[in-house]
């Protein structure tokens, strides 16, 4: 089966059952390659799927039997392949080494998985809306203050951006095209960003506005946020007792393992020691950052914290995520102790999707 075959395949394929098929056929054909060249075999994959099945209007839908499969799988694997793509994406890879890192990532995770379960997992690699990977510049991070200071020098230009957004009413190319003029008068890429970031923060406002005007929206947003807000008293009680406990034992620090940061902070994880106890920490790290977005003693904040846990496989200790290596043997080189390589991937992908939790939460 080479690409030539594939592709001709992909471009037939009428629906979800053909589509499924191909994704376990391109993970039996990866199993037999050699390592250097999964990489390139699956961006391939992702960009000839995304050009010529995904582009396709009236695909036919899963099969009954199917969907009850998929259903299946989902309940097990979803969330977690969402994760490793979210965690991984932030990284700012090479293409190769990004769909390297996927392929390591469900090798050492879903180890006991069927064939049929990590094909699964490619599937929803393909139907995730970050793929296919681009390795795109590391964008700019701008300090609050810095962020301040840029605002206040560039008053004149949001200004004039504001009556921009009066004047063009429906009409966005004549929004944005007064926009590029705006952008070419200011000094470098700071300014222009802050600038771009300013008319993110009046569309949404305005597009915010717009709902406002509409009984039935306002409504059923109502409606949504109640249901929402639906959580058992044990989650709520197994999460805050797990807030409040305080061990005693002395700990020790075995390793400390950096990441790339996540939402603009540094992240690394420690590896502690506690009695005959090892686990992984994110030392606090994901709880302080949530603490600014949400109100962490929301039941429906609750909730999906909770669930997010239960799927990693993690625990809430205090305000630290962590994730306990069952065996340890220890060798705190991950090419040499599964357990931990596993661990180290798990609680990055749970705290990677906690990270982004207001995806779904907003």
């Amino acid at each position: 089966m080479d690409k030539k075959d594939l592709l001709a395949r992909i471009s037939s394929a009428n629906g979800t059952d053909d589509f499924f098929t191909l994704c376990k056929d391109i993970y039996l054909l990866l199993v037999e390659q050699p390592s250097e060249k999964r990489s390139e075999t699956l961006a391939w994959f992702f960009q000839a799927a995304e050009e010529h099945y995904f582009a396709k209007k009236g695909k036919n839908p899963p099969s009954d039997d199917l969907s009850e499969r998929l259903k299946s799988y989902a309940c097990k694997y979803r969330q977690l392949v969402h994760g490793l793509v979210g965690a991984f994406s932030l990284g700012g890879y090479a293409e190769n080494l990004y769909y390297g890192k996927l392929w390591d990532g469900i090798e050492a995770l879903l180890s006991d998985a069927t064939e049929e379960e990590k094909g699964y997992c490619y599937y929803t690699i393909a139907c995730n809306n970050l793929t296919p990977y681009y390795n795109l510049p590391i964008g700019l991070k701008v300090s609050r203050n810095r962020f301040g200071e840029i605002i206040v020098n560039i008053q004149p230009s949001i200004r004039k951006l504001e009556f921009a957004i009066r004047l063009s009413r429906n009409q966005t190319t004549e929004l944005t095209s007064r926009v590029l003029h705006l952008l070419e008068d200011l000094d470098d890429l700071e300014q222009k960003s802050v600038l771009l970031v300013y008319l993110l923060k009046l569309w949404g406002d305005k597009v915010i506005e717009d709902s406002k005007k509409s009984s039935d929206i306002a409504q059923t947003a109502r409606a949504q946020s109640e249901t929402s807000k639906t959580v058992s008293v044990n989650e709520i009680e197994t999460f805050q007792i797990a807030s409040s406990q305080n061990e005693s034992e002395a700990i020790e620090a075995i390793a400390e393992f950096q990441y790339p940061s996540l939402n603009g902070d540094e992240y690394s994880f420690a590896l502690i020691k506690s009695g005959e106890v090892v686990y992984l920490t994110d030392q606090g790290k994901t709880l302080e950052q949530l603490d600014r977005i949400f109100d962490l003693k929301e039941p429906v904040v609750i909730k999906y914290l909770v669930a997010i846990l239960k799927q990693y496989g993690a625990i809430k200790k205090g305000d630290e995520i962590i994730f306990e290596i069952k065996n340890w043997n220890g060798n705190i080189s991950e090419d040499e102790n599964e357990d931990l390589k596993r661990g180290k991937l798990s609680l990055f992908s749970c705290v990677s999707f906690m990270l982004n939790m207001k995806i779904f939460y907003v």
